[in-house]
């Protein structure tokens, strides 16, 4: 059956996906760690210790990790009639948007083990839920676009409700809980994030999409992903760059409320300046990236980060004789023009190093590409949760030894200058030569 290319209403409703599970994991990602280790719900003390809290998250990620290679493989090689990856996609949502709900209601509202057990538990199922959506859906990128220029325009319409998910969680959240409180904000993210996960599901797969189950076994079809040179290349220099800004997203709600004075509620403003300005340079990146290439784009992305990122050690000081508040605008304004490029170019690069496989295999496997990659993005986030719990229980976490809080700029900043001195290796005229 000869498949069809995809209209622009299903370019729109395959984004929102990505809004849906952008906004929870990110409130998630920004509020889970605040809300255990300083319990702002009144009356209740912390829940747990920093450092603890690292190690449970750690945990939780390389339990999923190990789940993204197995859900892929499943994905890859799975045969229905509605494709490949819709049904992974159908029955992962509503689980687990009510595991994020589940995870702000610990069982005991003070220091206890209990707790410790409950966010280990509650942590695995929701990144394995999590994988269970994503993978599959990330899968249907290269499927339902085959050119180039098709893929940077749908992952373009992902980028924009990625950052539309985003900017609802981290400008939304801290207002709802400044108006209702933690637990309604939770309530309110999830029923958003809801409706956002199922609208893809209007595609009908197998008219947009060349769904041929693969055939490799588990073992196989990893190592044979990691036989793809340029993928493991770009992997490092994307692995390396979300590990560093992870660190940067944890810290700062603690930037912001202790290096800078303010409130949880002003967050948002922050925030929200640096998505505003990813937003309005998304058509610069799109017509970039046909134009020059993606690898030279993605350079660009993570040099300014890798300079960025270690300003935010100065965030609270006069620095060039600018008020504190106002260098933190401008420094957050200026992440906002690499961010618009994590936010669409990696898709479209995944999708092109993915076509080599028919040179590796003759099989189609987009998502264990996509599932090799989680696997090592979530240990590295996983790992990010950690550093930034021990740097700021060693080196201090409050206005009277703020150390820890400064130092996590710089640290992000030497991860992302691996990266780039990885990416620089990338051999996109290799890649590029390939057409499936």
């Amino acid at each position: 059956m000869t498949v069809r290319q995809l209209p622009l209403w299903g370019k729109i409703i395959y984004g929102s996906g990505s809004g849906g599970f952008s906004l929870i994991d990110r409130v998630l990602i920004t509020w889970l760690f605040y809300y255990y280790i300083t319990s702002p719900l009144e009356g209740v003390e912390a829940l747990m210790p920093p450092f603890a809290f690292g190690i449970i998250m750690f945990l939780g990620r390389a339990i999923d990790a190990v789940a993204d290679p197995v859900i892929a493989r499943w994905s890859d090689n799975h045969s229905g009639r509605l494709g490949r990856r819709i049904p992974f996609m159908l029955f992962s949502g509503v689980a687990y948007a009510a595991v994020f709900v589940f995870l702000f209601y610990p069982p005991v509202a003070e220091n206890s083990p209990l707790n410790s057990v409950y966010l280990a538990v509650m942590l695995a199922l929701y990144f394995t839920l999590f994988t269970a959506y994503v993978g599959p859906y990330l899968a249907l990128l290269p499927e339902l676009a085959r050119t180039v220029q098709d893929r940077v325009d749908l992952a373009t319409f992902r980028a924009v409700f990625m950052l539309l998910g985003v900017g609802i969680a981290l400008i939304g959240s801290g207002i709802l809980i400044g108006m209702f409180g933690f637990h309604t904000m939770v309530w309110m993210m999830a029923g958003l994030g809801l409706i956002l996960l199922y609208l893809p599901m209007l595609i009908k797969e197998r008219d947009y999409a060349d769904s041929k189950p693969a055939t490799l076994g588990l073992l196989e079809a990893i190592k044979t992903t990691f036989k793809n040179r340029p993928f493991v290349i770009y992997m490092v220099g994307n692995v390396t760059f979300w590990l560093g800004f992870n660190i940067i997203t944890l810290n700062l709600p603690l930037y912001v409320t202790i290096l800078l004075g303010g409130t949880e509620d002003d967050t948002s403003i922050y925030f929200g300046l640096a998505f505003v300005i990813a937003l309005l340079f998304f058509p610069v990146v799109n017509m970039t990236s046909k134009k020059i290439g993606l690898k030279a784009v993605m350079m660009f992305a993570l040099i300014a980060f890798m300079v960025l990122l270690p300003l935010f050690y100065f965030l609270g000081l006069p620095m060039l004789g600018l008020s504190p508040e106002v260098f933190g605008y401008i420094l957050m304004g200026l992440a906002g023009l690499p961010l618009a490029v994590i936010f669409i170019v990696p898709d479209a690069i995944v999708a092109e190093v993915s076509d080599l496989e028919g040179k590796l295999s003759g099989q189609k496997r987009e998502a264990m590409y996509f599932g090799a990659q989680g696997f090592i993005l979530k240990l590295a986030l996983g790992l990010s949760t950690v550093i930034t719990g021990a740097l700021l229980q060693v080196f201090g976490s409050s206005a009277a030894e703020p150390l820890g809080i400064q130092l996590t700029g710089p640290v992000s900043g030497l991860f992302i200058l691996v990266g780039v001195i990885v990416f620089s290796r990338y051999p996109e005229k290799e890649v590029r030569s390939y057409r499936r």
